[in-house]
């Protein structure tokens, strides 16, 4: 077992404005990682992966066993960037957590494998997100409340749960891609207050079972994109407020589906 905590905490004199950065890279099973950065340039990254050498993103490396890891970041404010990586290879049963405050923001997480449980939490500023999983049996939530938002998931595995909430003023956007025979998902997306609001989901040729929950609520536009190629779903779609809504879909299974769909706007 590897447990490690690091605290960069910059928050006294100004000639060290800029410096964070941390980069942990690992490899192993039962892995307790905590990163914690207060302020100015920040920049994590956690690798599980490492070749002998102990590479980093963007050199070689190598897929190793990180079995119930249970990693987190935390940054208070600043310039942000956030990474967690896994090489696939027997990563299961694992919790990546990145939270983050304010500023510029962007955070990451690829999970690969199975029975695995990811969230990024940002509140303020410039935000992103973005999560990357293959694998079954996961839960993948993205949180980001105020300022210039978002959020990509990207799942190609069975059984999983997505989800991504996003408020306050300014753009909304949401993107989720279903993987072709990714079978029994769930999409749940919450879009509210005001400012814009976009969300595109796409469930690919022969994903089986999938439930989709999107609703927009608040001033701004509401606009949905949405193209279902799958068999056997089920969509709601509530579009709330004064603003205008539009929603556009495509469903591609006309024979052997059972569908179900509703579509609210008020």
């Amino acid at each position: 077992m590897v447990r490690a905590i690091m605290l960069l905490s910059l928050i006294s004199l100004p000639s060290f404005a800029g410096d964070n950065t941390i980069t942990i890279t690992t490899k192993g099973s039962n892995n307790s990682i905590t990163t914690k950065q207060i302020g100015n340039g920040n920049d994590s990254t956690i690798l599980c992966g490492a070749g002998s050498s102990g590479s980093v993103p963007g050199s070689t490396y190598v897929a190793h066993t990180c079995t119930n890891a249970n990693w987190n970041i935390t940054i208070d404010g600043n310039s942000n960037t956030t990474r967690m990586y896994t090489v696939w290879s027997n990563n299961i049963g694992s919790t990546n957590t990145i939270t983050i405050d304010g500023n510029d923001n962007f955070a990451y997480i690829d999970q690969d494998e199975d029975d695995n449980t990811s969230s990024i939490t940002q509140t303020g500023n410039s935000n992103h997100a973005e999560q990357l999983g293959t694998g079954d049996d996961n839960v993948y939530s993205i949180t980001q409340i105020g300022n210039n938002k978002y959020a990509k998931i990207m799942a190609f595995g069975d059984n999983s749960d997505f989800a991504i909430h996003q408020s306050g003023t300014g753009l909304h956007n949401t993107y989720i891609w279903n993987n072709n025979y990714a079978d029994n998902n769930s999409v749940v997306v919450t879009q509210s207050g005001s400012g814009n609001k976009d969300a595109d989901i796409f469930l690919n040729a022969d994903a089986d079972n999938t439930n989709v929950n999107l609703t927009q609520s608040g001033a701004g536009a509401h606009t949905a994109n949405m193209v279902f190629t799958t068999d056997d779903y089920t969509v709601d779609v509530d579009q709330l407020g004064s603003s205008n809504q539009t929603y556009t879909a495509t469903f591609d299974c006309s024979a052997n589906c059972t569908k179900t769909i509703t579509i609210t706007q008020q």
